[in-house]
């Protein structure tokens, strides 16, 4: 082998361009680095833009638009597209489905068309979140399946990368899907950036769907105030009026340094006024519900009745926050009950006056009746041997007959006016009613006529209590009782069960089962109505018991259904208020 020898202008030269090669590399390695600095920068600068931007979009459709949109600039996609998941039931789906919500860099129709993705493996671990998905070439991805590429009319996707978007609580809201008509252009870094990046997409979602829910809460709630002709209003923990309250100012002309504090009090009516922060003050003490009406004057200086019914908003440790309240306008309603009462007084003097009026004429021919009777003898006397004695004699008994059964239902049908007229005026006094103890008492007093009949009356245990004026209840249900022992089917043991349970808004049902008779279909509405009868009539009766406890049952605040099938039997289903109902509403509330 021959030595090499360098003279010293070649070792000089070959320094040199050793020393120019070591610069370029490190010149093209400063170069990547830049490039490499510069691309992290506009990343950093994406996220920032991004970030802020979730924070301040609220309106979900833009929202998710915008995450979108920053997620495929961000992993450096071609497409992108959130798939929003649609939990089973909600629109009527058997199972959850998953719909495309947005996406960009194609047109919609190139998703669409293909329909709702299906849980294939290369989708499934994304819709059951599980972790990101990620494919160089899912044309040669085995998870794939058999396809062999992209579906004709199918945006060109090799590279492939999914995500799924999980909120703070586990649920899952959808997913990130990406796409690149190149392979290999998702790597570990994308993966990590758009993991991060849909946890921020999730906080942002989770928050603009609540702010949704809110908001149609909201809508709904002031929806609902306007049908009732409500104001709403707030005040704060200690009771008083502060802040704005657009819904009072509204109706009163207050302005706010006029309405704060207790100042609302000077717009209810000066008859009100004390009593109405006094027991708003009692309410708030209490730490109870607060129900009250009063008068207040408008803007306009009329003067308008309104319910008022206040609640205290707790915080997690049950201290009060502030109250909420609704004013509703029942001007209408209680003008309309003050006619109402007028008019029922009005008839019932007019029936007690009728009533009365009648008796006086009935009394004459109860009288002349009497002295017909008395002549009797005198009459057969002075025809004597006459040829038509004996059918004159007959003709007068058959006449007076029917005179006595005429004066007899005429008397029957002014006690039945008279009795009625005295409930009408009847004031009710409601108390605390044990209605196991109340029915089964009706029930024992008529047991003498349930053993000779063959019958039985059973009364449930469990009859919820309520608070009802005693004698109009123990009428009621005795009457209901009387009813079904009266009319049972013969041929099988007679059974009348009463039973009750408590039902929305604040009532209880009960219900008066039997298995008697039955009453037709066209008579149903019919027995409720004065001197009407159903039915073979071989029971006596005046037609005015099932008439006088409609009658009794709204005066309660309560109604009366009846469902029966001929030869089957009848229920009476009595719904009556748990709390006692009447005239007597507090007056004096707050604001």
């Amino acid at each position: 082998m021959w030595p090499l020898v360098l003279g010293a202008g070649s070792l000089v030269t070959l320094l040199v361009a050793g020393a120019a090669l070591a610069q370029a590399g490190a010149s093209r390695r400063s170069e990547v680095a830049r490039r490499d600095l510069e691309e992290e920068t506009a990343r950093l600068e994406l996220l920032n833009r991004a970030g802020a931007a979730l924070v301040a979009e609220h309106d979900l459709a833009r929202l998710v638009q915008t995450v979108i949109e920053a997620a495929t600039e961000l992993v450096g996609g071609a497409y992108g597209a959130f798939f929003e998941r649609v939990p089973a039931g909600q629109e009527g789906n058997d199972e959850d489905v998953w719909r495309l919500f947005s996406l960009t860099g194609g047109p919609r129709e190139a998703f669409t068309r293909f329909g709702l993705p299906r849980a294939t493996n290369l989708f499934q671990p994304t819709f059951l979140a599980e972790g990101v998905v990620r494919s160089d070439d899912v044309a040669t991805d085995p998870r794939y399946g058999s396809h062999g590429g992209m579906p004709k009319g199918h945006l060109p996707v090799r590279s492939y990368l999914a995500v799924p978007v999980v909120s703070g609580t586990g649920e899952r809201l959808g997913a990130l899907l990406f796409g690149h008509p190149e392979p290999g252009r998702f790597g570990p870094r994308e993966e990590r950036l758009i993991t991060g990046f849909a946890g921020q997409a999730a906080v942002a979602v989770d928050n603009a769907r609540l702010l949704a829910s809110v908001r149609r809460k909201r809508d709904r709630f002031l929806g609902a105030m306007r049908a009732v002709r409500g104001v709403l209003w707030t005040n704060d923990a200690s009771g008083r009026m502060v802040g704005e309250q657009p819904g009072w100012a509204a109706i009163t002309g207050q302005s706010r340094a006029e309405y704060e504090g207790y100042g609302w009090a000077d717009a209810v009516h000066p008859d009100d006024a004390q009593a109405s922060v006094e027991a708003w003050n009692a309410a708030v003490a209490e730490r109870r519900t607060f129900v009250f009406e009063h008068r207040v004057r408008s803007r306009d200086g009329s003067w308008r009745t309104y319910a008022i019914r206040a609640v205290p908003i707790l915080d997690e440790e049950g201290a009060i926050v502030e109250w909420v309240g609704v004013h509703t306008d029942i001007t209408e309603q209680r003008e309309a009950e003050a006619e109402l009462r007028e008019s029922n007084e009005e008839i019932q003097r007019y029936a007690y006056i009728v009533s009365h009026d009648l008796r006086a004429p009935l009394v004459n021919v109860m009288g002349f009746t009497s002295e017909l009777e008395a002549v009797r003898d005198d009459v057969r006397a002075a025809l004597g041997d006459h040829a038509e004695a004996g059918r004159i004699d007959a003709d007068m008994d058959e006449a007076l007959g029917f005179i006595k059964a005429a004066i007899t239902k005429m008397e029957a049908l002014i006690a039945a006016i008279l009795k009625l007229s005295r409930e009408g005026r009847r004031t009710f006094r409601p108390e605390p009613l044990d209605m196991r103890a109340l029915v089964q008492g009706l029930a024992d007093a008529q047991r003498h006529q349930a053993d000779s009949a063959g019958a039985r009356v059973a009364v449930a245990d469990d009859l919820p209590e309520i608070a009802a004026d005693r004698l109009a209840v123990e009428q009621i249900f005795g009457n209901l009782i009387d009813n079904a022992l009266k009319y049972l089917a013969p041929g099988r043991p007679g059974l009348i069960q009463v039973a009750g349970r408590p039902v929305a808004g604040g009532r209880v049902r009960f219900t008066v089962a039997d298995n008697g008779r039955g009453i037709a279909p066209q008579d149903h509405a019919r027995i409720f109505e004065l001197f009407r009868r159903s039915g073979l009539q071989d029971r006596p009766g005046d037609g005015i018991g099932l008439a006088h406890v409609k009658a009794l049952v709204r005066s309660l605040g309560g109604r009366i259904e009846v469902s029966s099938e001929l030869g089957q039997g009848t229920t009476f289903s009595v719904t009556l208020p748990r709390a006692a109902q009447g005239p007597d509403v507090p007056r004096g509330a707050a604001a």
